[in-house]
Parts: C-alpha cells; sequence; structure tokens
C-alpha cells in the first residue's frame, strides 16, 4: 500500500490530482504484471491535508498505522513535507517528495534516512532560473519575489549562494505573504532599483498576481519573469487570462511531453490521455507530477520487490541499491543512496511557457520564451 498525502481541495490547484493519476498508472502497471511479491497488488490510499502542515502532520500519522504500508508520498507544499520528516523516521515510513522542492527537505540524508525527493531540488533550481534570466534575457540585475514560508527561505538561501558565483546582482527583494494579491508596489520599486527581470518563487495564486500586476505597467517597464514550478500546479492560464500574451514568462520544469523521445514518457502520455480526454500532450495538466509519481512508484515497487517484503526498514534500505529502470523522465542507474536521496539532477532542467489555452510548450535553451 501506498499513501499520497496531498492538497486536494486547495482552490485552482491542479498537483495533486496529477500526482495521484501518475501514481495509479503506474500501479495499475504494475498490477496487471502480477503486482509485487508473487502476486500482492498495489494499492493507492490518499489524504486532503489542504496544504496545511498540521493535517499533513495528522495524516501522516493516520496513514502511517495502516498495515501494509510502505511509503507516503508528499505533493505540491514544501511546509508539509517538512512537518512530516521527524514523524518519517520515528515511524520508520519512507516519505516521499513528489513536488516540494525546498532544500532542507534531502540536506541531511543520514539524518533523516526515511526522506526522499523525485522533484526539483532548491539549490540547483534557483540557480537555473538565474541563468535562464542572463541567458535568456541578458538581465545581471535582478529582483526576487519569496513567500513568507520554508520554501520561499529555501529559494532565498539558494539566491543568496548563488550569486558570488555569477555576474548578476540582486538590486531588490521582497517577501510577501500567502494570499497578496496586488504587486504593484513591489514591482515599481524593482523598476526604480534598476531590475532587469524577476525571479518569482509561487504558486499559481499569487504567481497570477505577480503577472497580473506586471501587465498592468506600461509595455516598455514590463520586465521578464523567471518562475518557479509552483505556478504550474495550478490553473494559472485561468487566472491570467486578463494578461496573456503580455508578460514574459519561463517556468522551470523537470519534464515535458511535448516533442519527449523516451519511449516511457511517449506511452505514458497515450495513457494520460485516454483516461483524461485531453488531446494535446501539451495540455496534460501538472505534467511534472505526473511523471514523478509515475517514476517513483516504479522504483518503490522494484524496492518492495528488492526487499523481500513490506517491512519498512527493508524496503528503505533496497531504495538505495535498485536496480536499474527506464522511466519517464530519466534512466535511473542508482537514483539513491546512503549520501543522496534525490533522484533528480540538474540535468532535468528545462524552461517552458504557458499559452492562454494552458498548454506548457518548452523554451528554446538559451531562448526567450515568445
Amino acid at each position: 500500500m501506498i499513501g499520497f498525502d496531498g492538497a486536494f481541495t486547495q482552490p485552482s490547484s491542479t498537483s495533486a490530482a496529477s500526482i495521484t493519476l501518475g501514481a495509479q498508472i503506474a500501479i495499475d502497471e504494475i498490477n496487471a504484471r502480477g503486482g509485487v511479491l508473487n502476486g500482492r497488488p498495489l494499492k493507492l490510499v490518499t489524504e486532503d491535508n489542504h496544504g496545511i502542515s498540521a493535517r499533513a502532520r495528522d495524516n501522516f500519522k493516520s496513514l502511517a498505522v495502516m498495515p501494509d504500508l510502505v511509503a507516503i508520498y508528499g505533493g505540491k507544499f514544501s511546509p508539509t513535507i517538512m512537518e512530516t520528516m521527524p514523524l518519517a523516521n520515528e515511524l520508520k515510513v519512507v516519505s516521499v517528495s513528489l513536488w516540494g522542492s525546498a532544500n532542507p527537505i534531502t540536506d541531511d540524508p543520514l539524518k533523516n534516512p526515511y526522506v526522499y525527493r523525485l522533484s526539483l531540488k532548491d539549490s540547483w533550481a534557483i540557480p537555473a532560473m538565474m541563468r535562464q534570466a542572463l541567458d535568456a534575457h541578458s538581465a545581471t540585475r535582478l529582483c526576487a519575489l519569496f513567500p513568507n514560508t520554508a520554501w520561499g527561505r529555501s529559494g532565498a538561501n539558494a539566491l543568496d549562494l548563488n550569486l558570488a558565483q555569477t555576474a548578476q546582482q540582486l538590486v531588490h527583494s521582497k517577501w510577501y505573504q500567502w494570499g497578496q494579491t496586488d504587486f504593484a508596489a513591489d514591482l515599481q520599486n524593482c523598476i526604480d532599483a534598476g531590475g532587469q527581470a524577476v525571479i518569482m518563487v509561487a504558486n499559481e495564486g499569487e504567481g497570477a498576481a505577480i503577472i497580473n500586476s506586471m501587465a498592468t505597467l506600461p509595455d516598455k517597464e514590463r520586465l521578464p519573469i523567471v518562475s518557479h514550478w509552483g505556478v504550474t500546479g495550478g490553473l494559472l492560464h485561468q487566472l491570467i487570462k486578463p494578461s496573456a500574451g503580455l508578460v514574459d514568462v519561463d517556468i522551470i520544469q523537470t519534464f515535458s511531453f511535448v516533442d519527449n523521445p523516451r519511449p516511457t514518457a511517449q506511452a505514458l502520455a497515450r495513457e494520460v490521455m485516454q483516461r483524461t480526454g485531453v488531446l494535446n500532450v501539451a495540455l496534460i495538466s501538472s505534467p511534472v507530477g505526473v511523471a514523478q509519481a509515475y517514476d517513483m512508484t516504479h522504483l518503490l515497487a522494484l524496492g518492495v520487490e528488492q526487499a523481500g517484503s513490506t517491512d519498512r526498514a527493508a524496503v528503505q534500505a533496497a531504495l538505495q541499491t535498485l536496480p536499474p529502470f527506464a522511466g519517464a523522465i530519466r534512466d535511473y542507474d542508482r537514483p539513491f543512496t546512503d549520501t543522496n536521496h534525490d533522484g533528480l539532477t540538474a540535468k532535468q532542467v528545462l524552461f517552458v511557457h504557458i499559452e492562454p489555452d494552458g498548454a506548457l510548450l518548452p523554451v528554446p535553451e538559451n531562448g526567450p520564451s515568445k
């Protein structure tokens, strides 16, 4: 049994549904081949944390007591995953971040041996966003907007550490609160400071408010935005309809179905389209959630097989000596070790821009989104 605690009922969010879909497709494939451990079927059980850390902690406890449960997946919100990290080690149940990117989730695998991630990590995501601002928009003077959360602090720390390695400088930064809807003054401060691009760490709600605020500025004052991927965990295109095409926004990702040559990715796309009725791979919602959950579920099943049981300590140890697997995102040789619990690397980074219909189209390497 696999648990998933996600923010299912958050308004405008699509991330939890995408993770569920990717995990369920993998489970169906595994079960069609006979399941694990000589015929035992896998099953996915979900809980809704509403994006609230305290609720995530309660849900984690409820899932952890289920017999034969081998792992609990976490979704878009890094703070909910960080809240449950002590429980994962205490209860000896594998916890996997399938979206949250905050560095502390996997910074210390020896201290947190039961905590894993198949997702972005801010220590290499933020530098990639800074390079995109430079390569695509010639921006050496950066502004940054961070949520006042563990995720925002992770991003800010990564940016500060990387500034010493680049020719860029941070000329203005702002911490904002969840629910802020007007960023006009913050953006004007950025422009007044000589900013040439905005590094934006945001989910779809605040991200849309920032984009919409930028769109109200005179055309010559609008700055390009390089965005973290939280905005693609929801219905961003619906929230920025008035601003469509007015602001240049590049969004970091680890995966795209568009023009993907990998056979596993192509097969996954066909299955997603069949189940959802989507007719264009670019319109698959939150594609990183689908692919990361799909790959991780196959890796977890390999770990269970290698452990020879659902004993949690055995499964945790097995994850660090997995056999090769050709996933949708990458070929996994040894994705996890004692000292590395991140299954993805900076090599998987790409950028997309969003069309008015919600399509996510890859940005040409080192080029602007339009």
